[in-house]
């Protein structure tokens, strides 16, 4: 897949895919301060409900003339099942990393009230890497925050994939990490498993 690079002179805007081939914005709002930078990655999700409509009068007309049922039950699971979809995508993945305060990931799905997000205090931060996963007949790639964990006494490392529901391309990951490498280097501390 091949990324389109589209620069603005007033916005730092990029355009790169995601690894099912949509489109995805991302936008460098990083602030000129090396101690602070945003990433806000966008994907534009749209209901194409013209098609499932035309379907559904198809099939409509198909019950009424020839009195068959299915094909008009399968049109209307395939609406409820696509509307679903919509409304629990993530259209918009937002990283904030603020050097000494912590990282700041939010997850913002269509509709407005409808988010997750997670703050990741600095201290407990130890690498950024960008990791390699295989699933089914797919290769992955997400960009990944070790964080350490401290549990009765015993420190653990637990590794935060970022963007998990856009996955947007390698390409655009490595973007990121160049900007975000220097941010957060490894820290010299010693983990005992």
């Amino acid at each position: 897949m091949s990324s389109i690079y589209l620069r603005d002179a007033t916005l730092p805007v990029l355009f790169f895919r995601s690894v099912n081939g949509s489109i995805l914005k991302l936008t460098d709002e990083s602030t000129k301060a090396r101690n602070v930078m945003k990433f806000v990655l966008r994907k534009n999700i749209h209901l194409n409900v013209t098609v499932t409509l035309l379907l559904l009068l198809v099939t409509l007309v198909l019950w009424k003339t020839l009195n068959i049922l299915i094909p008009f039950i399968i049109c209307i699971l395939a609406l409820v099942l696509q509307f679903i979809y919509f409304i629990t995508s993530v259209t918009k993945d937002t990283l904030t990393v603020v050097e000494f305060v912590g990282i700041y990931t939010e997850a913002k799905r269509v509709f407005y009230g409808l988010s997750s997000s997670e703050f990741i205090p600095w201290y407990t931060v130890v690498d950024i890497f960008i990791n390699e996963v295989i699933t089914g007949q797919k290769v992955l790639y997400y960009l990944t925050i070790v964080v350490r964990e401290s549990l009765d006494g015993k420190d653990s490392v637990k590794l935060i994939p970022l963007f998990q529901n856009l996955t947007p391309e390698r390409k655009c990951l490595e973007y990121m990490y160049e900007k975000l490498a220097g941010l957060i280097a490894p820290r010299k501390t010693k983990i005992q498993h």
